[in-house]
C-alpha cells in the first residue's frame, strides 16, 4: 500500500506536479511523535478553524444521525452494465474489506461487484435521474470508474490518466455544457408592464382616470377634462416606454460583460494536468479544486488533504464542512465524500471526479432557490426611493389642500378637480427615473470599457464616496508578472541577469544546486499543458499556480527540466503555503524508496528561525551571529528594493526516527519544524503597473487615502509604496525610530507622515494607538493576515471612514464583506473572494479602481443636477394654483401646459444631465459625507426652490399682469374674481364678454407660459455645474445642447402651430412676451456665476456653506 495512504506518489505511475498533502483521516500517532518540537502557530487560517472540541462533538451528532437516516427509503444502487477500456493498465489495490484475499485489480473487482447484482437496462449519463446520482457517494470507487467510463489511479488519484480528450468531447456532445439552464426570463411584455407600476406612472394614471370621468360627468365644460386625460396617459405611456427600453439596454450591457469573466477548472485528461473553462466538463472528469476554488460540478472525492467547503449557498451551515474520501452518509447532503457545484472550497485541496454537471447537480435541482433572492438595496437606491416617496407625499398634500379650500370656497367642482389634479401633477418630476435610467446605462458601457464588472451599478455610488482604500500589492499596485532577479547563497548576492550582471550564479555551484532542489520541489506550479508550449520561451509559457511559484519554476526550467527533476525526488508529504504559518513545506524521497529529505520555503525571518545550520560552499556551518548578520543586511538589502525575498531550507531525515512506512500528519505534526539547515534566498521583482503612481496621486487629489496591506516584508512594502506614490517621504517614522534606537509607536507622530506597521503590531495596539496610526495619510500595513486586515477594515470605519478594499485570495473574503465595497480581482482573484466583493476588476489593475470613483462621483453629480432642474419649476408651476384657491385670481398656467413644460420642454434638458462629463474639479473635491450630503439637501431645495423657483414664478407673473393690463386690467382688479369671471357664460368685466375674458386668459396663460420657459433655459444652465463655471464645463454635451434648443422650439411649435395651439389652449400674443423673460433668464445665469467664483474662492465661507448644493 502507498505510504501516504492512498495520496503519496505513484513510484511507478505518469508524472505530474499537481501535489496535495496527505490525508490523515485514519492515520495512527507515530511513536516518534513525543520526541519532534512544534511551533505553536496554528496551521489552520484563523477564520476557518474550528475549536477541536466543538468540532467532536458535531462529529459524534453526525455519526448518531447516520444510524437512523433513510433507512426507511433505502433503495438499491442503481449501475449500468456496460464496461469500457479505461485506457491505462489496471491499477493493483488491496480489498476493501481488509482481509486475507488476493489483490484484484481495479477493473476485476468492479465488475466482479457489478455482476452480482440486479441487471438494469444500460442508461445514457445525460439522462441520469437524481435517485441514480445520489448512490454514486456509496459505490466503491473502482465500480465507480466502470460506471463513469474514465481512468482514476486508485492508488494516487492526482496522477490519474482521466478522460481522452476524443472521449470528453464527445460527452460533451451528449450531455450539453456545464451549465445551469437560466431560470424561465420574465416576458418582455410583463417587464414592460411593470413599468406602469411605479409611484409617479401611477400618480399620472389616476389623474388621467379622473380628468376622462370628470370629463364624462360635464362633457361641456370639462372638455379640458379629457385633454389633459389624453395627455397623461401619452406621458405614461411614452416615458414607460423609454424606460424600459433603456433598462433592456443597460440589462443587456450588464449580462455580455459578465460573459468576459468565465471561470476555469484545473482537469486531468491524457495523463497530463490542464486548465479549461469549467462549462467544458464532463461526467468522468478528474478535477483538481483548491481553496478559493468554487465547486465546478457534483464531485466525488476520491482524495483530499484538510479540504473544506463553505456549503451555505445550498444548505445553508455557516460552518465549512469537512470533505474527505470517507463515505459517512447514505444522504448525500451529508456524507463528507460528495461536494457540491457552486459551492465554496475555503480551505485544503482536493481531486475529484465529475458525477453530475449542469442540470443534473443537486443545485440544479434546486435552482429556484437562487433564483428568489432579492438585490441588496444600496444607500443610493435608498435616497432615491425616499425622494420619490416625499416628492408623493407633498404632491398628493398639496393636492388634498387644495381640494379642501376650492370645496370650501364654493369653486365649481369641475374646476376644482381639474385644477387639483394639475397641482398633483406640477409636483411630479416625471423625467427623474428616465434620467436615473440612462445614467446607469450609461455608466454600465463606460464601466465595460473600463474593465470593471459591477453587481450592482448604484454601488458605484459608494465607491465615488470612498475616503479610504485599502488595497493589495501584488497584482494590484504591482503587475504580478514576477522574475527571479536575485540569489543570495554562501554569504553572496548573485545576480539572475546574465547579460548585464558580473556576479552571475554558478549553476554548477554545491549550494546553488541544493537552493535550485528547493526551488524546484517545494512548488506546486506546473506548466499548463492543455497547449504544446515547447516553442514558446521559457518565460512566456502558461502555468498553473501562484505567480511567485510560476517565477520560480522558469527560474529553475532554465537551469533544468523541472519535471523529469521532480520525478526523481517523489513527493511524499506536503503543507501547503497559508497566511498564518507563511511558510511551505513538502517531504521527497531520492528515488522510489530512498530516505526521506525535508524541503522548505517561505518568508525568510519565518524560515530562519527554524534553523541552526547554513549551507556554507556545500558544507553545513553553524548558524552564529556572523551569518545571521550577513542574512539580514542582505535580506533588508534586496527587500529595500521593492523585491519579494524568500527563504529556502532543507533537512535531512533520519531513517531511524523516519522510516520508509512513516505516516506525516499535519494534524498531529509528527514532524521537524526546527534545526534545519538553511540554504538561501530568492529574490522575486514584480514591477509596479504602469498608470499606478498617476491613479495614486488622482486619489490624493480627490481626498481619499490610498494605503498599503500586503503580507510582505515591511521593506519591501515600504519600497512598492514608495515607488507608486502611496509613500512620498523619503523617511518615514520607521526610519526615525531606527536612527534614534526607540520603538516606533513611542514617537511624536506629528515628526512625520508616513509609517509601515506590521502585524505582529497591531494585536496589542490599544484604542489611541490606533487613531495616533490611521490618522497619518501614509500607511503601509506589512506581514498582515487576513483577519488583521479585517481589523484593520472595522478601525477605519469606527472613524466614520467608507472603505473599499481589494482583494484576491479565499481569505481576503471577510474583509471584502465588511468593506463599504469590496473590489475582488478578476484574473488572479478566487472564485470565493469575486462572490464576496461588489466589484471585479477584470483586468487585476488599480487604476481601474480610481475609474470607478470617478464614475461613482459622477451618478450622484448628474442626479444631483437632474433633481435641482426639475424641483425647480414646482413653484411657478403650483403657485397660479394657490392664486386660484387662495386668491380667486384667474388661474395662471393650466393642467395642460403644465405638461407641456415638464414632459415637453424640460424633458431632454433633463436627460441631457446624464450625458454631462465630469467636471474638471470632480476628482479634485473631498469624498461626499454620506450622513449629511444627501442627494435631495436643504440647500438644494432653497437654491431649487426659493432661488431658481421663484425667478421663474416673477418672469411667468409679470408676463401674466402685463397682458392683462394690456386691455386694462390692473392686478388688483384679478383679485377675487375667478368664481365668477373668465369662465363660459361670465357677466361683463371690464366691458369684456365671456368669449373675450376667456381669450384674454388663454393669452395670458400663454403668455406666463413663454415666460416660464424662456426663464427655465437660464435654470438649465444653472443646474450644468455645482463647482466650477459653466465656461470652464464648456459646451461639448451636444445632448445639452440640443435640449436648450428643444425648449424654445416646442415652445414655439405649442403657441404657433394651428390645432396645436388650440388644443393646448395657447394663442399667439406679442413678441415683446418673448422678449421680456429674457433678462430673467440672463440674470439667474450671472447671478448663479457670481456665487460658483465666491463658493470657489471662499470655499470654507459661511457663505459656501449655505450656497453650495
Amino acid at each position: 500500500m502507498s505510504k501516504s495512504g492512498g495520496l503519496s506518489k505513484s513510484r511507478s505511475g505518469s508524472q505530474h506536479e499537481i501535489e496535495l498533502g496527505s490525508s490523515s483521516s485514519n492515520l495512527k500517532k507515530s511513536k516518534s511523535m513525543e520526541s519532534v518540537e512544534f511551533i505553536t502557530e496554528p496551521q489552520i487560517p484563523l477564520y476557518y478553524s474550528m475549536v477541536k472540541e466543538k468540532e467532536r462533538q458535531r462529529e459524534v451528532k453526525l455519526r448518531n444521525r447516520i444510524k437512523n437516516k433513510l433507512k426507511k427509503n433505502k433503495s438499491n444502487t442503481t449501475t449500468t452494465t456496460t464496461t469500457t477500456d479505461v485506457g491505462a493498465s489496471p491499477s493493483t489495490i488491496e480489498p476493501i474489506d481488509g482481509n486475507d484475499k488476493e489483490p484484484m485489480s481495479a477493473i476485476d473487482l468492479a465488475q466482479d461487484n457489478i455482476e452480482k447484482k440486479t441487471q438494469h437496462k444500460p442508461k445514457d449519463l445525460a439522462t441520469q435521474t437524481t435517485e441514480e446520482l445520489t448512490h454514486d457517494h456509496t459505490l466503491p470507487l473502482e465500480e465507480l470508474i466502470i460506471k463513469l467510463k474514465t481512468n482514476i489511479n486508485i492508488n494516487d488519484p492526482r496522477h490519474s490518466f482521466g478522460l481522452s480528450r476524443e472521449f470528453a468531447s464527445e460527452r460533451l456532445e451528449i450531455d450539453g455544457k456545464n451549465a445551469l439552464t437560466p431560470s424561465k426570463p420574465v416576458p418582455k411584455w410583463v417587464k414592460y408592464l411593470k413599468e406602469f407600476l411605479g409611484l409617479f406612472p401611477i400618480m399620472l394614471e389616476v389623474g388621467g382616470i379622473l380628468s376622462i370621468i370628470a370629463f364624462g360627468i360635464d362633457t361641456e365644460t370639462g372638455k379640458d377634462n379629457l385633454y389633459l386625460g389624453i395627455i397623461l396617459w401619452i406621458v405614461v405611456f411614452l416615458t414607460c416606454t423609454f424606460s424600459y427600453i433603456q433598462n433592456s439596454k443597460s440589462t443587456g450591457v450588464m449580462e455580455g460583460f459578465k460573459k468576459l469573466a468565465p471561470s476555469s477548472t484545473k482537469v486531468l485528461r491524457d495523463d497530463n494536468l490542464i486548465e479549461i473553462d469549467s462549462e467544458d466538463l464532463v461526467v468522468g472528469d478528474v478535477v483538481i479544486v483548491r481553496a478559493g476554488d468554487k465547486v465546478p460540478a457534483d464531485l466525488r472525492v476520491i482524495a483530499s488533504h484538510h479540504f473544506k467547503v463553505d456549503n451555505a449557498s445550498l444548505t445553508g451551515e455557516t460552518e465549512p464542512q469537512t470533505r474527505s474520501p470517507n463515505c459517512t452518509d447514505e444522504n448525500p447532503l451529508e456524507t463528507q465524500n460528495l461536494t457540491f457545484y457552486g459551492t465554496l472550497a475555503c480551505q485544503g485541496d482536493c481531486v475529484g471526479v465529475v458525477i453530475a454537471t449542469g442540470d443534473r447537480t443537486v443545485i440544479g435541482k434546486i435552482a429556484k432557490l437562487a433564483s428568489n433572492s432579492k438585490p441588496n438595496s444600496t444607500p443610493m437606491k435608498e435616497e432615491i426611493e425616499k425622494f420619490i416617496k416625499i416628492i408623493s407625499i407633498v404632491a398628493f398634500s398639496l393636492g388634498a389642500i387644495f381640494l379642501a379650500i376650492g370645496f370650501g370656497r364654493s369653486v365649481e367642482w369641475i374646476l376644482v378637480i381639474i385644477y387639483t389634479i394639475g397641482i398633483v401633477v406640477s409636483q411630479v418630476p416625471e423625467a427623474l427615473l428616465p434620467t436615473l435610467t440612462v445614467t446607469l446605462n450609461l455608466t454600465a458601457k463606460r464601466m465595460s470599457r473600463k474593465n470593471v464588472l459591477v453587481k450592482n451599478l448604484l454601488t458605484v455610488e459608494t465607491l465615488g464616496s470612498t475616503t479610504t482604500i485599502a488595497s493589495d500589492k501584488t497584482g494590484t499596485l504591482t503587475q504580478n508578472i514576477m522574475t527571479v532577479v536575485h540569489l543570495w547563497y554562501d554569504g553572496t548576492i548573485y545576480s539572475c541577469n546574465s547579460l548585464t550582471a558580473s556576479n552571475f550564479f554558478n549553476a554548477q555551484a554545491t549550494t546553488f544546486k541544493k537552493l535550485y532542489q528547493v526551488a524546484a520541489l517545494c512548488n506546486r506550479t506546473v506548466f499548463d499543458k492543455s497547449e504544446n508550449q515547447d516553442d514558446i520561451p521559457i518565460q512566456l509559457r502558461k502555468c498553473i499556480g501562484d505567480a511567485s511559484e510560476s517565477a520560480l519554476l522558469k527560474f529553475c526550467e532554465q537551469v533544468e527540466n523541472v519535471e523529469q527533476y521532480r520525478d526523481r525526488f517523489p513527493k511524499y508529504f506536503e503543507i501547503p503555503f497559508n497566511s498564518v504559518n507563511k511558510w511551505q513545506m513538502s517531504v521527497h524521497t531520492i528515488g522510489d524508496d530512498g530516505e526521506f529529505f525535508m524541503v522548505m520555503k517561505g518568508a525568510p525571518e519565518r524560515i530562519i528561525k527554524m534553523c541552526n545550520r547554513i549551507l556554507i560552499e556545500g558544507e553545513e556551518q553553524e548558524l552564529d551571529e556572523k551569518h545571521l548578520q550577513n542574512f539580514q543586511s542582505s535580506y533588508e538589502h534586496l527587500a529595500g528594493k521593492g523585491e519579494r525575498v524568500l527563504g529556502l531550507a532543507y533537512l535531512p531525515l533520519d531513517p531511524q526516527q523516519y522510516p520508509n512506512n512513516y505516516i506525516f500528519d499535519m494534524e498531529e505534526k509528527n514532524f521537524p519544524t526546527k534545526d534545519l539547515v538553511f540554504v538561501g534566498l530568492t529574490a522575486l521583482m514584480d514591477p509596479p503597473r504602469p498608470g499606478v503612481p498617476e491613479a495614486i496621486r488622482t486619489c490624493k487629489e480627490a481626498g481619499i487615502r490610498v494605503m498599503m496591506v500586503t503580507g510582505d516584508h515591511p521593506l519591501t512594502g515600504t519600497a512598492i509604496a514608495k515607488q507608486v506614490g502611496i509613500i512620498e517621504t523619503d523617511e518615514t517614522l520607521n526610519d526615525i525610530a531606527e536612527r534614534e534606537g526607540v520603538d516606533v509607536l513611542s514617537l511624536d507622530f506629528s515628526r512625520g507622515t508616513s509609517i509601515a506597521i506590521t502585524g505582529s503590531m497591531l494585536d496589542d495596539l490599544t484604542s489611541e494607538q490606533w487613531d495616533k496610526i490611521l490618522s497619518l495619510r501614509e500607511l503601509c500595513f506589512c506581514r498582515t493576515s487576513p483577519e488583521q486586515k479585517l481589523q484593520i477594515v472595522a478601525h477605519l470605519q469606527k472613524r466614520g471612514e467608507i472603505v473599499a478594499v481589494t482583494g484576491d485570495g479565499v481569505n481576503d473574503s471577510p474583509a471584502l464583506k465588511k468593506a463599504d465595497l469590496g473590489c475582488a480581482m478578476g484574473i488572479t482573484g478566487s472564485d470565493v473572494a469575486k462572490e464576496a466583493a461588489s466589484i471585479v476588476l477584470l483586468d487585476d489593475n488599480f487604476a481601474s479602481i480610481i475609474a470607478g470613483v470617478e464614475e461613482g462621483r459622477m451618478i450622484f453629480d448628474k442626479l444631483k443636477k437632474s433633481i435641482c432642474y426639475t424641483l425647480s419649476s414646482n413653484i411657478p408651476e403650483a403657485i397660479p394654483f394657490f392664486c386660484f384657491f387662495v386668491l380667486q385670481m384667474p388661474v395662471a398656467l393650466s393642467g395642460i401646459l403644465i405638461l407641456c413644460i415638464d414632459l415637453g420642454t424640460d424633458l431632454i434638458p433633463v436627460i441631457s444631465y446624464a450625458y454631462e462629463g465630469s467636471e474638471t474639479d470632480l476628482m479634485k473635491r473631498k469624498p461626499r459625507n454620506v450622513k449629511k450630503d444627501k442627494l435631495v439637501s436643504l440647500r438644494l431645495a432653497i437654491f431649487s426652490y426659493l432661488w431658481l423657483g421663484c425667478w421663474q414664478c416673477a418672469a411667468g407673473f409679470l408676463n401674466y399682469f402685463l397682458l392683462f393690463k394690456d386691455y386694462g386690467y390692473s392686478a388688483s382688479d384679478l383679485y377675487n374674481v375667478s368664481s365668477t369671471y373668465f369662465k363660459k357664460d361670465a357677466p361683463l368685466y371690464g366691458g369684456h364678454d365671456d368669449a373675450k375674458q376667456i381669450q384674454i386668459l388663454n393669452e395670458a396663460q400663454t403668455a406666463y407660459f413663454i415666460a416660464i420657459v424662456i426663464s427655465r433655459v437660464g435654470a438649465c444652465f444653472c443646474a450644468k455645474t455645482r463647482i466650477i463655471s459653466i465656461f470652464q464645463q464648456g459646451f461639448g454635451n451636444m445632448v445639452f445642447n440640443f435640449g436648450v434648443c428643444s425648449m424654445l422650439a416646442i415652445a414655439l411649435f405649442i403657441v404657433h402651430v394651428p390645432g396645436v395651439r388650440t388644443f393646448f389652449g395657447c394663442t399667439i400674443v406679442s413678441y415683446k412676451y418673448w422678449l421680456i423673460p429674457i433678462p430673467f433668464a440672463v440674470f439667474l445665469v450671472a447671478s448663479n456665476e457670481l456665487r460658483l467664483w465666491l463658493i470657489r474662492r471662499y470655499p470654507k465661507s459661511t457663505f459656501a456653506n449655505l450656497c453650495a448644493w
